[in-house]
């Protein structure tokens, strides 16, 4: 008896076929995922990760009298297999760079002139970006990642002016995966209060770590230096101790 091989049986192995190329990839990139940390930044260049619009006399301030809480949450297309599941999940998803992006290593770039929507107003945008040659691993609860403001305070001493909620369940930690090059955007609130200052946002690593995003001009109250009674900051670094 003869086999035909017919057009349906060519298309169903070509998809069997792909299928577990992408798995043996999956299993590979996961494997092979670097916890990002302090080696990844120290010989860092920052440059911007796309050509988003910047325009430095834009109006997209918010006035608070409070620590706000941390608000960038990072979207992974690929799943953390070490982690028990029931986390928050977000779609934020990393974005491909522009090929001509000059930057180096990994590393935050604050952009106050770009304009992203933030609690239903505008705001600003910060960008992580992971122009290193690894599968880079970052800590995250609900998809939170470490990623606060600091202010320059009434002493001269950088201070943060924002907090990371803590999370009573363990299944809210986990890890999230940024691909060499490719890049996170946020969107964050542009603060104006009644002390001009400098601001900068920073980022906690799971090796104990933190680095920082350039410095730009701003205000804030004074009551965001303190944070409110009821808020309990918390460490959400790498719940598997790598």
């Amino acid at each position: 008896m003869k086999l035909r091989i017919t057009k349906p049986i060519i298309l169903s192995a070509t998809l069997a076929l792909t299928a577990l190329v992408w798995a043996t990839a999956f299993r590979y990139s996961i494997t092979n995922a670097v916890t990002a940390g302090a080696q990844h930044f120290q010989t860092a260049m920052r440059a911007p990760p796309d050509s988003a619009t910047n325009d430095p006399s834009v109006n997209n301030v918010v006035t608070v009298s409070f620590m706000n809480r941390g608000y960038c949450y990072a979207g992974s297309q690929l799943k953390d297999t070490k982690a028990p599941g029931g986390f928050g999940k977000s779609d934020n998803a990393p974005q491909k760079l522009r090929t001509e992006s000059p930057g180096r290593g990994l590393f935050l770039l604050a952009q106050p002139g770009v304009v992203a929507s933030f609690a239903n107003g505008p705001g600003m945008r910060v960008v992580l970006v992971n122009q290193t040659q690894e599968l880079l691993a970052f800590p995250a609860s609900d998809s939170r990642v470490a990623i606060i403001q600091e202010a320059v305070d009434a002493d001269g001493t950088w201070k943060p002016i924002e907090y990371l909620p803590s999370s009573g369940c363990g299944n809210s930690y986990h890890r999230v995966f940024l691909a060499p090059g490719y890049f996170w955007a946020f969107s964050a609130p542009r603060y104006k209060g009644s002390i001009p200052t400098k601001l900068r946002f920073a980022m906690a690593l799971a090796d104990g770590s933190q680095f920082h995003s350039n410095e730009f001009e701003g205000s804030v109250n004074p009551e965001q230096f303190s944070v409110e009674k009821g808020h309990v900051a918390t460490n959400i670094m790498d719940p598997y101790n790598e």
